[in-house]
């Protein structure tokens, strides 16, 4: 048999910190991360942008921060004013009141409180889940609201809740007259 060849391994501990959390002396320092810029047709043919230009003097004074405290980067304008975009397309500020509107709204539909074209169709299921989805904001905003909103949200839950049980009954009694009304099932 041949002999085999042994392979050095070598293994190279490059955590930062020990198991107590503190730095470990001798770790290696973080690299600076880059900073790349996006391609863009014109970029993607020059040439890579020459290296930095040496810091100023005011930046090289700027204390360092110590490693391992997150310091939160400013936020960005974006530009968008919901305010201008409102004015400019006629529309409202939205409220709380406009999502409970839409929530409502969409539970009418699944009740068939709405027409949405041929025939009125009734989805007790996605009601339910509504009036579920309802009570569960009515839940999570409990001292937060206005006293009108909790007003419009305590009556429209109410009110959701009773066209859900006219529904079921309805149901119920349809279900009962047919079995009534099957052949060999005696009437009372």
């Amino acid at each position: 048999m041949e002999k085999e060849k042994k392979s050095e391994l070598v293994v190279t501990d490059r955590r930062k910190f020990n198991a107590n959390g503190e730095p470990r002396p001798g770790a290696p320092a973080d690299p600076k991360p880059e900073v790349i810029a996006p391609v863009t047709n014109s970029t993607a043919t020059q040439a890579p942008p020459a290296e930095p230009a040496a810091p100023k003097a005011e930046q090289v004074a700027a204390p360092q921060k110590p490693k391992g405290t997150f310091v939160p980067e400013p936020v960005r304008e974006t530009g968008y004013s919901g305010d201008k975009e409102r004015s400019q397309f006629g529309g409202q500020k939205m409220e709380f009141i406009h999502l409970l509107d839409m929530l409502v709204q969409t539970a009418m539909l699944y009740a068939g409180g709405m027409e949405t074209g041929t025939e009125r169709q009734v989805d007790i299921v996605g009601l339910r889940q509504m009036i579920d989805l309802i009570g569960l904001l009515e839940d999570k905003t409990k001292g937060n609201l206005t006293e009108q909103e909790q007003g419009i949200m305590t009556n429209t839950l109410f009110q959701l809740r009773m066209s859900y049980m006219e529904i079921v009954n309805m149901i119920d009694r349809q279900a009962m007259q047919k079995v009534q009304g099957a052949p060999g099932v005696p009437h009372k």
